[in-house]
């Protein structure tokens, strides 16, 4: 007669199995996230080296997509703003296609376009034309450059909460795979950044 597992070692073998998936879904959602982030800068690369071929070519950076400011069309409805413009794919292609979508925007699906896109802003645009006397732009016209992208980062958050000008804080992995920031790319500056102007935290 074939003797069956009793009940203890039965025990100790779910207990065995609860302990290797509790250290391995951790360790393998934060590798998604790293992987994520890798995607992200080799994404910002491709776009930062189109918008300089662009800039070399046309002696400006390419413009936003911004339906407000250029009265662009709008997607579902919903003004665009913050985002490449498609001239940088057309009729020359800097870029096939401008509209790479943020990984960590990827359940989101009810945002708007410009939500699920990278962040793209004309700095200097911004900075001299739009909104010369604000106490933002034209400092960070100096620091950032002519242009910057960005991605909300893995907390999935473009602002953030007890910081003033918060969208300007960086994603650093250092505090954890998943901590606040976002992941920003400009013309002075590359994927190691300074902190940037007037952002306060506590």
């Amino acid at each position: 007669m074939k003797k069956g597992f009793t009940l203890i070692e039965l025990l100790i073998v779910v207990a065995i199995i609860a302990i290797l998936a509790a250290i391995a879904v951790p360790n393998f959602l934060e590798a998604q996230t790293r992987s994520k982030v890798s995607r992200i800068k080799a994404d910002l690369r491709s776009l930062a080296t189109a918008i300089e071929a662009y800039t070399v070519d046309q002696n400006k950076v390419p413009r936003e997509w911004h339906s407000s400011m250029y009265g662009d069309p709008q997607v579902n409805g919903q003004n665009v703003a913050g985002v490449l413009w498609w001239g940088i794919s057309t009729p020359v292609a800097y870029i096939t296609d401008p509209y790479f979508k943020d990984p960590f925007q990827d359940k989101n699906l009810t945002s708007p376009f410009d939500e699920r896109v990278f962040t793209y802003h004309d700095m200097k645009t911004r900075a001299t034309i739009w909104y010369p006397t604000s106490t933002f732009w034209p400092p960070a016209y100096e620091f950032y450059g002519a242009w910057r992208l960005g991605s909300v980062g893995p907390d999935r958050s473009y602002t953030h909460a007890g910081c003033t000008n918060s969208a300007q804080l960086l994603y650093d992995p250092t505090n954890g795979t998943v901590s606040p920031g976002n992941i920003w790319r400009s013309q002075k500056n590359s994927d190691r950044q300074p902190s940037p102007p007037l952002l306060v935290c506590p």
